[in-house]
Parts: C-alpha cells; structure tokens; sequence
C-alpha cells in the first residue's frame, strides 16, 4: 500500500514539475488530466503535493536537479502522433494558449474556466469570480488576504476589523472598510470599483493609502499611465458580468472578440480585413456568446473558420 501511494506521489512529481518548467505540451496537459481523474486517490495525492511544492523556496540548483528528474521520467510518458500542416499548427495554438496559464494554475487555490462562479469563503465573505479568473486564498487569525492572479472579481466582505481583508493585485492591494467591490485585471492596468461601503487603495511601492474610494467611485491606476479618479459610477456599470452580461462601448471587432473569448473554450482570433474599423457597442449575454460572435462575424464581413483544438479564427470572407 505504501509502495503504491510512493509510486503515486512519484507521478504527481513529476506533473508538478512538468507544468513548472513552462514546457508542457498539449497532449501532455491531456494525459496529466487523465491521470488525475483516473482516482480520487491521484486528484488527493496531487493536490498535496502541490501545496507541499508551492511552500518551497526551489533553488537553481534544485530546479535543474528537478528538471533532470523529470526528463528521465518523461521517457515513461512518450507521445505519437501523426499531424497534417494544419492540425499541427493548431496543435501549436493549443500549446501557446495553455503554457503561460501552467505555472499560474499551480499557485491557484480558485480558478474559473469559462462561466462566472460564486466562492463562499471561510469567513462567510463571498466572491464572484468572472471566467479566466484566478486567486489565492490566506487566511489567518489576525488577516485575510486574497490575490488576485488574473481575472475580475467582485468581494462581498464581512467585515471583521481584528482582520483586515486585503486583494493583491498587479499593482498594489485594496482594503476593505466594509463593502462590496470589484477589482479588475486589465493586464496594463488595474481598476477599483465600490458598490457599497468604502475602501482604500495602496500602490505597490508605499504602504501610503494611494485613494479611499466611497460607493460609486472607481479608482483605475498601474501600468505606465496616471492614475485615474471617477465619481458617480452607475451601479449598473460595475461588475456587469456579474449580471450574466457583457457590455461593449465602442469597442473594435479584436477588442470585442478579445472580451467575448474569454467565456469560450480554447482561443478565438481575427485575422486581415477591415474589421479595426468597425466600432461594436451594445449588451451581449455571456450564455449566448456564440451567437453574439457569429452577429460580430456577419457585421464584420468575416468568415469563422473552426480549428482542431478548440480553435476559432475570423478571417475576410
């Protein structure tokens, strides 16, 4: 039994450094999804080892020995396959779309794929995660703190001043006062929105509050532009997707096929044509998004060409 469980915790190793090393393939994301739901022992066993594996502080040194390891190991998981100019090239999609996601899963305590989903913390605070979302969770007896790795989250917190709650963002954090707010993850930028109760933003270099935001305020700051203040933000404009819906203002055909990709499975792009020209404002629901993209496609003048791999691509008819 011992011996089984070693040989396990061996497998769930080298998943675990396989995703580490940035160079998992597509079928090797598949089989490793295979292996941990062929038991609720593998899913266990894997689980543990990744707490143990995030905890650590891996030298270089260690890493390389690691990386060696899996190597050999890698031999017992070989892969043939057989693909055509065009299979290959979506095999290669699917590659550049999983890998920057692999490290990031494996800090994840929370992590949506492609629909919104509601987490109940042990606190009894709530969070709305939109799709592609990913936080970590720490909880102790004198904080509570949360990072938000990618993605745009809405906090409904208890407030409990012995423990103050904090969301780490790119940028800097938020603390709570009580409220109800949304944090948004736009890559170059980070956004604060308060429907209720108040909040203070820190930067990242200064413990110094950077802005204490009230309801209906919204505070968007980082990357290389100044920071921006905004009053009297409709409630209706925060966290929309909340709502189960998708607004765009104005938004060019990449940038609404941008925001729209994220509730589908796999990845969606636009090629060539005059679609940068075309402006798209409007409400789409996020359970009809296939619909709302074949209305882009036909508003563009754009054909939807499906890939293997859950590949979408829109090209000029």
């Amino acid at each position: 039994m011992i011996s089984a469980h070693n040989e396990i915790a061996k497998t769930a190793r080298f998943w675990i450094v396989r995703m580490a090393s940035g160079k998992m393939t597509a079928d090797e994301l598949s089989e490793f999804q295979k292996w941990r739901h062929l038991s609720p022992e593998h899913n266990r066993i894997f689980e543990s080892e990744r707490t143990l594996w995030r905890t650590l502080a891996v030298t270089p040194l260690q890493d390389h020995t690691l990386q060696v390891s899996a190597h050999r190991m890698q031999r017992k998981h070989k892969f043939k396959t057989r693909l055509y100019t065009l299979t290959a090239l979506a095999a290669s999609a699917v590659f550049l779309l999983y890998t920057p996601t692999l490290k990031l899963w494996l800090q994840a305590d929370q992590w949506t794929g492609t629909s919104v989903r509601t987490v109940m913390l042990a606190d009894g605070s709530e969070v709305v995660l939109d799709s592609n979302t990913a936080i970590t969770v720490h909880y102790t007896a004198t904080r509570r703190d949360i990072g938000l790795l990618r993605g745009n989250a809405l906090f409904k917190v208890r407030h409990d001043p012995a423990r103050p709650f904090q969301v780490a963002d790119r940028y800097g954090k938020v603390e709570d006062i009580g409220t109800v707010f949304e944090v948004r993850d736009q890559l170059e930028k980070v956004s604060v929105s308060v429907l209720q109760g108040c909040v203070d933003v820190h930067g990242s270099e200064s413990s110094r509050v950077a802005a204490r935001l009230h309801e209906g305020e919204r505070f968007t700051y980082g990357g290389h532009g100044d920071a921006v203040f905004e009053k009297n933000i409709s409630p209706n404009d925060i966290a929309v997707w909340a709502r189960g819906e998708l607004m765009l203002d104005n938004a060019t055909v990449p940038e609404a096929v941008r925001a729209m990709a994220r509730y589908l499975h796999g990845a969606v792009y636009v090629w060539g044509g005059k679609a940068k020209d075309i402006r798209i404002s409007g409400s789409f629901r996020l359970d009809r998004i296939d619909d709302a993209l074949k209305t882009i496609a036909a508003t563009a003048g754009l054909k939807m060409l499906y890939l293997p791999g859950h590949i979408l691509v829109l090209r000029p008819l």
